[in-house]
């Protein structure tokens, strides 16, 4: 069974039993950076932010892709409850526009508490975590057609199909929204730099984190052979004042009801051109946000896990005035030290 680790918090999930899944949200962008070096039919580590399960949560999906076929992909969702541990920074300055007594969390680092709420609730007999994986099992090897297959199969059951049936193992009634969900990043997610590797069993491992001060989280993805990083996500979710964002699926739902007044939650990758523009006025930032975190996750891809702790520490050793572009091409980030750090952990 796979795992997400935390970097520095521990996470709890809440319940909420939402409709049937809506497929909608964003994933990717109409531009190639160009210093993806993922070759034609080569394998693409891709992430996308989607609404596979009603309208009080948002799904993370990060997918491994070779050609048309899908090698592996990870689910999340993140949801907002009361009386749990949230997500790195809900007892800093990210968390402090929470509703009362609630906070944004994991539902997946808190299968347990999720799964006994769902068995609660609803009945269910099969944990959170489990469910998850045996969806993305069901899709591992399959060409996108395939997939298109399965989630026709699973649409075609009805109120009373049994899910497992078709995803062995599984008995979310939304099923195939996450599966809808996989193909759809598989196919227009953001696209992350990957190495070249001959490796049969490649598996996405997912962390945590808070690289960049105390305003913000991060989720980073990363894939392994042996102690080499062959691909790499990071991005990082804050509320940001103003109406001109795209914000994180069912922002305009639920889920963004319990945003701080005037606010939304924006993945920063997605919202790129407008937290860029930002941070040109606030800091005189020359170099976009997407292009600098590419570039970041670049200079770890390829290299093995002592390169990498290499890196991050001349990084450190630049000082004030130290010039960041000089250690990672491309980069600008005062912070990337603390980027690269959350990449090391997720791969260790």
């Amino acid at each position: 069974m796979k795992k997400i680790k935390l970097v520095g918090l521990g996470l709890v999930a809440s319940l909420s039993l939402a409709a049937p899944a809506v497929l909608a949200g964003v994933s990717g962008f109409d531009y190639t950076p160009a210093i993806v070096q993922a070759q034609e039919e080569g394998t693409v580590l891709k992430v996308a932010y989607l609404a596979a399960h009603g309208d009080r949560s948002f799904t993370s999906v990060a997918v491994l892709v070779k050609g048309d076929v899908i090698v592996d992909a990870y689910l999340d969702e993140y949801q907002y409850g009361e009386g749990y541990e949230g997500v790195p920074n809900s007892d800093a300055a990210f968390g402090e526009g929470y509703p009362e007594g609630q906070v944004l969390a994991s539902k997946k680092v808190n299968s347990d508490a999720y799964s006994a709420s769902m068995a609660e609730k609803a009945g269910s007999t099969v944990a959170y975590d489990e469910n998850l994986a045996a969806i993305e099992e069901s899709v591992k090897g399959k060409t996108f057609e395939e997939v298109e297959a399965l989630i026709a199969e699973l649409d075609a059951l009805g109120e009373d199909g049994n899910v497992s049936d078709v995803v062995s193992g599984a008995t979310l009634a939304d099923a195939g929204g996450y599966v809808g969900a996989i193909l759809e990043a598989a196919k227009t997610g953001i696209e992350f730099p990957t190495a070249a590797t001959e490796a049969s069993e490649l598996e996405i491992k997912q962390v945590l984190a808070a690289p960049h001060g105390d305003k913000s989280f991060a989720l980073v993805n990363v894939v392994m052979d042996g102690d080499v990083i062959v691909a790499a996500s990071l991005d990082e979710f804050q509320f940001v004042e103003g109406d001109q964002w795209t914000g994180v699926p069912n922002s305009a739902a639920a889920f963004g009801e319990n945003y701080p007044e005037g606010t939304t939650l924006v993945s920063k990758l997605v919202d790129s051109e407008g937290y860029s523009a930002m941070m040109t006025d606030i800091a005189g930032s020359t170099v976009s946000y997407v292009d600098n975190l590419q570039a970041v996750v670049a200079s770890a891809v390829g290299k093995t896990t002592d390169e990498v702790a290499a890196t991050i520490e001349e990084l450190n050793g630049l000082g004030e005035d130290g010039n960041v572009s000089d250690v990672v091409s491309g980069a600008t980030l005062a912070d990337a030290g603390g980027y690269l750090q959350a990449i090391l952990d997720a791969a260790k």
